[in-house]
């Protein structure tokens, strides 16, 4: 540019002063007009909003409750962001959204044509956004929709509310079944592993006489010692018959001949047992023992295995059947008093201000005839739409 000027800001000034009955009287009428217009023309629009949170049943009762090595923290009602997206999940789904249209007539409230293909897409769209929903600082749930009349408002709003509750309970039977089922098909798999540990333990109880290993092997013991001290006793009786009287005493013929026989009949109950009697071999005990408690502890495992699930089974059943409440609502919504929308004020105070803005740009290229043919103005229309301005 050839010439530079510094700007003055005294003459803006000077043609405010000029213009100022002007400028008032066209801020006047705009404020009147656009506060008419906005009356008149936009629908008044009125929020409701409810609170909730979930009911802490999962603290007392359910599924969580029983596993009693599960921190308890895991099982509070508080709410996170799983809990708040699968809200908002439901709430925004077609479903409930196709509901709730249904149930208030929405698409003529939002005066949709019918015939449009597109009407319930688009009526889904306007009612999506007038609903809103945010955890407050309190850790509850607020769900707010917007309408255009108070009753509607809250009618709605309370309408939602019972049908993301019965959602959510549909969901949780659902998810119950899923684990009844599960639960149910490992009681049956657990029992028929116990009855096969059953009739093994029966069976090898049978074959080889060990009926209860702790208490037939203290009884078994005792019997060999109660055997094995009665032979050292006639063994010293024999000793000291044979120092006491001659060799071939009868009585010490007579003590040897019953030590012999004793100590060969002691030697077959240690080796090979006694026939139709508890009195079990010795050199069988360890593989018989071994065997026993194999069995045995198989038993003890799925007896153990069992009591641990037929209480999530039960509870799984009657989760399964109920349909209680899983929300409660703290404040049902109301129809509201005031408006929420639109704010007129804001709107008229912005409109007079772009209104005054154009006005005032109209007087300055009015009071100035040579600005269609200053510098300034025609590199303005040179550089307005260029990225790199020219000098």
């Amino acid at each position: 540019m050839a010439e530079e000027k510094k700007v003055d800001l005294l003459d803006y000034l000077v043609l405010l002063v000029k213009w100022k009955k002007t400028l008032i009287i066209i801020v006047l009428i705009t404020a009147i007009i656009s506060y008419l217009a906005i009356y008149f023309l936009i629908d008044k629009q009125y929020d409701a909003f409810a609170t909730i949170i979930p009911v802490e049943e999962n603290q007392i009762t359910g599924i969580a409750s029983l596993l009693k090595n599960i921190p308890t923290d895991i099982t509070g009602a508080n709410l996170n962001n799983t809990e708040m997206s699968m809200y908002n999940t439901i709430i925004n789904s077609r479903g409930l959204l196709e509901n709730v249209i249904d149930k208030f007539n929405l698409v003529d409230i939002y005066e949709y044509d019918r015939s449009d293909t597109e009407y319930m897409e688009k009526t889904l769209k306007k009612l999506r956004n007038n609903i809103s929903t945010e955890i407050t600082d309190n850790n509850a749930y607020e769900i707010t929709v917007r309408a255009k009349t108070p009753q509607n408002a809250a009618l709605m709003t309370n309408y939602i509310i019972k049908l993301l509750n019965s959602k959510i309970v549909e969901l949780k039977v659902s998810k119950s079944g899923q684990n009844r089922e599960f639960l149910e098909a490992r009681v049956n798999d657990i029992r028929n592993n116990l009855k096969v540990a059953e009739d093994s333990l029966m069976v090898f109880q049978k074959k080889s006489g060990l009926l209860s290993a702790e208490e037939q092997l203290k009884g078994i013991m005792d019997a060999y010692a109660t055997l094995e001290t009665e032979l050292i006793t006639k063994q010293i009786q024999k000793d000291i018959l044979e120092h006491i009287l001659d060799k071939n005493n009868p009585r010490v013929k007579n003590m040897e001949i019953e030590v012999n026989q004793f100590e060969e009949k002691l030697k077959n109950i240690k080796m090979k047992g006694q026939p139709n009697s508890p009195l079990l071999s010795i050199s069988s005990l360890p593989q018989k023992t071994i065997g026993y408690y194999r069995l045995y502890r198989e038993i003890e495992i799925n007896n153990a295995i069992l009591e641990f699930v037929m209480p999530l089974y039960e509870q799984a059943k009657f989760d399964e059947q109920k349909d209680t409440p899983i929300l409660q609502v703290i404040d049902y919504a109301v129809p509201p008093v005031k408006k929420s929308y639109p704010p007129r004020t804001i709107f008229t105070i912005l409109i007079t201000l772009g209104v005054l803005m154009f006005s005032y740009i109209i007087i300055l290229f009015k009071e100035n005839d040579e600005i269609y043919e200053s510098e300034k103005l025609t590199y303005i229309k040179k550089n307005i739409f260029k990225w790199k301005t020219s000098e």
